[in-house]
């Protein structure tokens, strides 16, 4: 059998997506990963590499704005995709690989604004066979833009009142996309809150009620599980 070898692009400002990500990966598969903030991020040759797997990050920059990597990062997971190479995007992420592969317009700032907070969605039909979940779940919520557009052939996995797609497939481009992040448990995602607590709280929101929640299922095992084996 051969070996996964997944890449991280780490968009993430405070560079904590990718150890969150890996605490969530099998022990079998080799992982590296670089952290994205310039154009130099992206060595020539990365396309080259014999990556398995590709996951975007979160990050708490805004899609709406060019950041100097994205042409870069754009034109990778459009090459990706014709490579055949299975991508998942995460938060940020998602948005970046829609952005990619339709357009501008596939992504906007949320018209119900901030979303934060362990936060029901709900899994249809076919995502319930597919990831062995129940039909409302709660997951890990911290965002401001959403996709509104998907790429071609895609089928939506979660949706809730606040952003239409939280979660999309699309076997036959080998795209996975989730608008919440399946990365943190309630241990990291509690943390994350606490330490982010003024910016929170500055957007009508209370920490100290946030953290009493946490999620209703291992979102880390069942999605990076289902984007290794099924995607």
């Amino acid at each position: 059998m051969n070996q996964k070898k997944v890449l991280i692009l780490d968009y993430s400002v405070d560079r904590l997506e990718t150890p969150n990500i890996k605490a969530c990966l099998p022990a079998d598969v080799q992982v590296s990963s670089l952290f994205i903030d310039t154009e130099d991020s992206f060595p020539d040759d990365l396309g080259d590499r014999p990556f398995t797997h590709i996951i975007h990050t979160g990050s708490a920059l805004s899609i709406n704005e060019t950041a100097p990597f994205t042409a870069k990062a754009e034109k990778f997971i459009r090459e990706t995709r014709a490579r055949r190479a299975p991508q998942m995007g995460i938060c940020y992420g998602h948005q970046l690989v829609c952005r990619a592969l339709i357009g501008t317009h596939a992504v906007r700032a949320s018209s119900n604004g901030f979303e934060v907070g362990w936060r029901p969605v709900t899994f249809p039909g076919n995502a319930q066979a597919l990831l062995g979940v129940k039909q409302v779940e709660t997951v890990w919520h911290h965002h401001f833009d959403e996709v509104v557009e998907l790429p071609e052939g895609s089928e939506l996995l979660a949706t809730n009142d606040h952003t239409r797609v939280q979660a999309y497939i699309n076997f036959q481009q080998r795209l996975i996309g989730t608008q919440f992040h399946p990365e943190f448990d309630k241990e990291r995602g509690n943390r994350y809150y606490v330490n982010d607590r003024k910016f929170i709280e500055e957007n009508n929101y209370a920490v100290d009620e946030l953290i009493q929640q946490g999620p209703s299922f291992d979102t880390g095992q069942v999605f990076f599980n289902f984007f290794l084996e099924k995607v």
